[in-house]
């Protein structure tokens, strides 16, 4: 029997280009390979929780736009139960997105319909929340709304993860509803003023975040892998080998299958195994959604690689 995600968040229509590489302050480059891709972290997140096995419900809004058609026929056409996510009178969210020869990305998001998600959005899938085994948040949606899922998710004995990006500015207490909060190594900084550049700097920001009451600590590492820490645990994880093509929702398809491998009953080490390799497979792709992968992708580079 699958298990049950709920995902409330963002989704956009991303619009990505190839360049040689990123822009200079007041400099135009001629870049190539344009495409418009569905995005967004929340729904990149639905997308791969679906393909990973879950029964993924997806809470957020799109615009009456031609975007907002797309975008939630898409999610649908990947698995996704689309019945809460809302038409907002208004533009959907964008992303500009540049990919660099080396894969990397710069990306900047015009919030849309997603910045009307709003508390009362989510009473009515209340009876999700009684069957689900999992929430997953990100910031790209209002904070009000982010702490309201939270607290619907507490109450109902669900699990979390805050997937703390894009950076923003966040109280304790709002970091301590979730169970577990996952920033990579930007958003670390912005949480903690600690600069992560290694497993040493990550164990410090990791600490912090414990000291100040977040139970459960998963850092996101990039090519060094993912770090991991609880009150009674302190492990870096490395990461897989793989040859990346655009790194964009890398860290999407790691907390999704976060979030499926702990509701499957990994222990959490394996959980972020499990993760880091979601992650690798992710980035040998273009595009957001389109590189999420299946289960049988991520499960077979586990068994081939045993995370090396």
């Amino acid at each position: 029997m699958s298990s049950t995600i709920i995902v409330a968040g963002s989704v956009n229509m991303d619009l990505v280009v190839r360049a040689s590489r990123m822009p200079k302050e007041g400099e135009s480059l001629i870049g190539s390979g344009f495409k418009m891709v569905p995005g967004g972290k929340g729904a990149n997140q639905a997308v791969a929780a679906a393909r990973l096995g879950s029964a993924t419900h997806f809470l957020g809004r799109v615009g009456s736009d031609v975007f907002g058609t797309s975008l939630r026929e898409n999610l649908a056409s990947c698995g996704v139960n689309t019945d809460h996510l809302i038409e907002d009178d208004g533009p959907s969210g964008i992303a500009m997105i540049i990919v660099n020869e080396a894969g990397q990305n710069s990306i900047v998001v015009a919030l849309g319909a997603n910045d009307e998600v709003r508390p009362d959005d989510l009473s009515g899938a209340a009876d999700l929340f009684s069957v689900a085994d999992f929430l997953l948040v990100q910031l790209e949606v209002p904070l009000e709304t982010v702490e309201a899922a939270l607290d619907m998710a507490r109450e109902a004995g669900v699990k979390s993860v805050l997937d703390a990006g894009p950076p923003r500015k966040l109280t304790l207490e709002l970091l301590c509803k979730a169970d577990i909060v996952s920033p990579n190594e930007t958003e670390t900084a912005a949480l903690t003023g600690v600069e992560v550049v290694d497993p040493a700097t990550a164990r410090e920001a990791a600490k912090k975040l414990l000291d100040g009451g977040v139970e459960t600590v998963v850092l996101k590492l990039g090519e060094q892998g993912s770090f991991v820490a609880t009150r009674d645990l302190e492990e870096h994880v490395p990461a897989f080998r793989v040859d990346a093509v655009d790194t964009t929702a890398a860290g999407d398809a790691f907390t999704a299958a976060l979030a499926v491998a702990l509701a499957d009953g990994d222990d959490l080490v394996d959980a972020v195994r499990f993760a880091n390799a979601a992650g690798a497979v992710a980035v040998t792709r273009f595009g957001a959604q389109p590189s999420m992968p299946t289960r049988d992708e991520v499960e077979r580079l586990v068994d081939e690689r045993g995370g090396l």
